[in-house]
């Protein structure tokens, strides 16, 4: 018979059991294995520090750049005659710190813009400024929370988290020590 010859022909199907026999038609389990989600965790806590560190860096140059055009537009009001207290009350600074603005200028000649222009653009400039040191202690503070969860998580070093930081490690132990258990207070 045709069929008979071609089961003889066949050996059996045999599969190793694990154990260094051989047994019959052995289950294989041919799934995947769960990854690991720290590699995951610690590329997106990298990835959230590189961005951190971008937006820091911009809005540092904002503050440092409205903070020069506020101390030109002091210096220049209370050349243009505008009282120092006036001044110091349109920007929120002490008169102290508009001396020093407007020492610090030098020679300025008179520019004719009228008092209550120099005021507003000042109270205009301060606002501004205000808001753009709010936006950076925010992004300043997102950070500590991010470096605080990666080390408490221990998905990344200190030195790993200093070079997508831009900080130092010293400075993240610092900064980062107790964040985790502080409790927001009530004001």
């Amino acid at each position: 018979m045709p069929g008979r010859e071609i089961k003889e022909r066949i050996p059996p199907r045999t599969a190793s059991t694990g154990t260094g026999g051989a047994g019959v038609a052995a289950y294989r389990y041919r799934g995947v294995p769960k990854p690991d989600p720290a590699p995951a965790r610690a590329q997106q806590a990298l990835a959230m520090l590189a961005q951190l560190r971008t937006t820091l860096a911009l809005r540092s140059s904002r503050v440092r750049a409205l903070t020069a055009e506020l101390g030109d537009c002091l210096a220049q009001a209370v050349c243009d005659g505008v009282k120092v207290a006036a001044v110091a009350k349109a920007a929120g600074q002490p008169a102290a710190s508009i001396r020093s603005a407007t020492l610090a200028r030098g020679e300025l000649y008179p520019s004719g813009q009228t008092r209550s222009g120099h005021l507003h653009l000042i109270a205009g400039l301060a606002s501004e400024l205000a808001a753009a040191e709010g936006a950076r202690s925010d992004a300043e503070e997102q950070r500590t929370q991010v470096l605080a969860l990666a080390r408490k998580a221990q998905l990344l070093d200190d030195y790993q988290l200093a070079g997508a930081s831009g900080l130092k490690s010293d400075e993240i132990r610092k900064m980062t020590r107790g964040v985790g258990l502080r409790v927001a207070q009530p004001q």
